[in-house]
């Protein structure tokens, strides 16, 4: 069963009234609109976890060009952060110029808002068919954070090569890895966690604010939010629920070994698979080795036990980053 058809089979109940890929990404569009503004305060992890590796990746997958300013193509910016990652990092002053791209018009306002400072010439655009008429090719795509949110990410990537040079290089962050829920140790031990931790949930005095606050104003959680523009729209029949809308827009992120073998989630030794002749996978790191939880949230304990499975299966963290070289395309399966 592909992604595309378990997420069907989830939205069934709710009598979809377009396709699948189509809702998913409506209900993308909706959830982020309303998450713009709180976008960076929700996901501390990355800019906890990730500063270093993009500084990594820049370091060591931007081409030096002597001959010509880079392009960059920042594709889904969201809030800006990857692009003021490799625009920090590039101590060289390689790049001459930046396209970001996002389909939500709020997150493009906040990440002008991040970029306001950089001498770079950027452009900001919400409109997939201006990006696709753009002129000049990009030397560079960046992406952080995005794959997972697309019913067909390697068709998505695939439809941009023809605004890519040949050697563009592509520099990919913060993606799910399938790879954590196939390897058996890594699922025993998360569960061995959620278990010991199953009680901590009702002592948590940030789930008791949230869920007051979605009580008091309900249009203040993007959920709600979504799932209300979703059947005013006639996108569906039935509300759609919270577990529903968040599953749906994170569409590529598996929560059970069942769900990581029927095709949620990202696997880069399948990636370089199926982008074979149009992509090579030069470099990867993967990390958070105890799943959706902060290790540094983590008692001693499960540190360790984190580091344990780094050591032994370090191919096979929850999240990766990647970056990958474009080859010849004409031998593309």
């Amino acid at each position: 069963m592909s992604s595309t058809r378990y997420m069907a089979s989830l939205l069934a109940p709710f009598e979809p009234q377009v396709p699948t890929e189509v809702l998913v990404e409506s209900l993308n569009r909706f959830y982020h609109a309303r998450e713009a503004d709180l976008y960076d305060a929700r996901h501390p992890e990355i800019h906890e976890e990730l500063t270093s590796v993009w500084k990594h990746m820049v370091e060591v997958g931007l081409p030096g060009r002597p001959d010509h300013d880079l392009r960059v193509l920042d594709f889904g910016c969201g809030t800006g952060f990857e692009a003021a990652m490799l625009l920090g990092a590039d101590l060289e002053g390689r790049v001459g110029e930046m396209v970001c791209y996002d389909l939500s018009p709020e997150m493009i306002d906040v990440c002008r808002d991040t970029l306001w400072k950089t001498r770079v010439p950027i452009e900001f655009v919400t409109d997939g068919e201006a990006l696709m008429e753009q002129s000049r090719p990009f030397d560079v795509l960046i992406t952080n954070s995005l794959l997972h949110h697309l019913p067909d990410p390697l068709a998505t990537i695939r439809s941009l090569m023809p605004l890519l040079t040949d050697d563009a290089v592509w520099l990919a962050g913060h993606e799910p890895s399938s790879r954590f829920f196939k390897n058996g140790q890594c699922w025993k031990t998360l569960q061995e966690c959620e278990r010991m931790r199953k009680f901590r949930k009702y002592v948590t005095p940030d789930k008791y604010r949230e869920a007051l606050r979605r009580i008091l104003n309900p249009d203040a959680d993007p959920a709600e939010g979504t799932a209300r523009a979703a059947l005013n729209e006639g996108l569906v029949k039935k509300k759609l629920s919270r577990d529903i809308i968040h599953r749906a827009v994170d569409c590529q992120v598996p929560h059970s070994p069942e769900e990581a073998h029927c095709g949620r989630g990202l696997d880069f030794v399948q990636m370089e698979h199926d982008l074979a002749g149009q992509w090579k996978l030069v470099w990867k790191r993967t990390y958070n080795f105890m799943g959706p939880y902060l290790e540094r949230d983590l008692p001693n304990k499960w540190r360790l036990a984190a580091r344990r499975l780094h050591e032994c299966f370090p191919d096979d963290g929850a999240s990766f980053c990647a970056i990958w070289q474009r080859g010849e395309t004409q031998d593309a399966p």
